[in-house]
């Protein structure tokens, strides 16, 4: 299987999780604005932090589903 995710896909993957971090963390409100403002700034579709990102999640991606696949197929029928 092949899953590659574009840049769009990991800055909505990205915006979730910032989501949450600054909803459920408990920061200081000049670090929320700071996170913020670092998403606003550099992480934005086209910058190349989102382009390094992306190609760092679509690795991650890869290689956690070969680990998968590799483990389905050692997997023992009798366990």
């Amino acid at each position: 299987m092949r899953v590659e995710l574009d840049e769009r896909e990991a800055w909505a993957l990205l915006s979730k999780v910032m989501n949450a971090v600054l909803e459920e963390a408990p920061l200081a409100d000049a670090d929320r604005a700071a996170l913020r403002r670092w998403r606003s700034e550099q992480m934005r579709v086209g910058a190349e932090a989102m382009r390094e990102l992306t190609a760092a999640l679509n690795q991650d991606l890869e290689r956690a589903l070969r680990a998968q696949e590799r483990s389905l197929i050692q997997k023992h029928d009798w366990q």
